[in-house]
């Protein structure tokens, strides 16, 4: 994308009647860089088209994310092209690439001021000669030359950036597009989901009355000289069966993680103050739903812990006998503080109430508990049931 044309007002662009109403969900990435289907009409909220109507996001995307998005074909796309924006799609390195400088020369002498026979005249040559595969030698200091007339096989990024070159070359202007083609549709969910895998590079040329025109020179390689793709490489050696098993599992995992994606990216403000109606809360405002969603979510946190402490700690049948016979004694006010050791809280209570039989138990819960010298713990689990605070009358 040339940074250049970002300061630049978006492209005029008119569009056909049909049109798309989508959103798309984005998995955290390192980019802010958007997608969309073509073209997009308008740059939604925190988001902005450049000259080329490329769209990026203004905030990181860091986070997950959702984008509303609208999108309608277009008919003409940059009918009229400025002298900067001429210049820009016609430059070219000097002295690389001469095979591919001349070859073009001589195709815009043959086709005259016909624009669209140059392409349809690259296409064709695609068509009859070349061959798509990953494997491709390394660049040279001529690439487009060493693809065009040498091994003439490769993928996308190699297709479309020759065809620009020799576009550029015969005085077209034209420009590498990237984006996606394809995708995987998860029947679950009945969507689409794309991955850095469907990344694809094609071209545009500029043509007079038309403006910007979408040439994929991929796709004119014929089928039988489709040698070797990455779905190719994924799928070999693999057990049929199997894999189809494994997609299918895949598919159940993405559409589970998109129903929890659908929770996070769907609790707005609006669901927020739904939430809190029947609590007469419903007039809060953005950063006081925040520091009460903050205090719900601690106090939830805190409950949780408290619990599973509880737990824990009433598992151990001794424990419980031993909390039980407090609570009798925290009823008459004479409860045990949480720092206070068993025995100290009983000869406490023992002076305020008299009461010998709590401490002759409290000593026996401690040995059991922490010396380790019972060896019977029904006798003990029984009396610790059974005790009562004396009928005394506290001071």
């Amino acid at each position: 994308r040339d940074r250049r044309t970002e300061r630049l007002p978006p492209a005029v662009v008119e569009h056909g009647t049909e049109g798309w109403n989508y959103q798309i969900d984005y998995e955290p990435t390192d980019r802010r860089q958007l997608v969309a289907l073509d073209l997009p009409t308008a740059a939604p909220e925190g988001s902005r088209l450049d000259a080329a109507l490329s769209l990026s996001s203004d905030r990181s995307l860091s986070a997950l994310s959702r984008w509303r998005l609208q999108s309608a074909p277009p008919q003409r796309f940059d009918a009229t092209l400025s002298s900067y924006q001429r210049r820009a799609a016609l430059q070219l390195p000097e002295g690389f690439n001469p095979r591919t400088a001349t070859l073009a020369r001589q195709w815009r002498q043959e086709a005259g001021s016909d624009d669209a026979a140059v392409v349809r005249r690259a296409l064709a040559w695609i068509t009859a000669d070349f061959s798509y595969t990953l494997a491709t030698p390394a660049a040279g200091r001529d690439p487009v030359d060493a693809f065009l007339f040498d091994y003439k096989a490769g993928y996308c990024q190699h297709f479309s950036s020759a065809f620009v070159v020799l576009m550029r070359n015969a005085g077209i202007p034209a420009r590498v597009v990237t984006g996606f083609a394809g995708g995987t549709r998860n029947r679950i969910g009945d969507y689409w989901v794309l991955r850095r895998m469907d990344a694809h590079a094609w071209a545009e040329v500029w043509l007079p009355q038309r403006g910007w025109v979408r040439i994929d020179p991929t796709a004119a390689v014929a089928p039988e000289r489709i040698l070797d793709t990455l779905d190719d490489r994924l799928q070999a050696g693999a057990d049929t069966g199997l894999q189809q098993r494994w997609q299918q599992l895949g598919q159940v995992r993405d559409w589970m993680r998109r129903g929890w994606n659908e929770l996070v990216l769907s609790f707005d403000a609006r669901r927020q103050q739904q939430l809190l109606q029947p609590f007469g809360l419903d007039d809060l405002q953005p950063g006081q739903l925040l520091a009460g969603f903050v205090m719900a979510v601690s106090l939830a946190l805190a409950w949780m812990a408290w619990l599973l402490a509880r737990g824990e700690r009433e598992r151990d049948p001794l424990l419980r006998a031993w909390h039980r016979l407090g609570l009798r004694y925290a009823r008459l006010g004479l409860g045990r503080e949480p720092h206070e050791p068993a025995l100290h809280w009983a000869r406490r209570v023992n002076g305020q109430r008299p009461d010998p039989a709590l401490i002759t138990l409290s000593q026996r819960f401690a040995d059991a508990r922490y010396a380790g010298t019972c060896t019977e713990l029904a006798p003990l689990l029984r009396d610790l049931r059974r005790h009562r605070p004396t009928s005394g009358a506290s001071p």
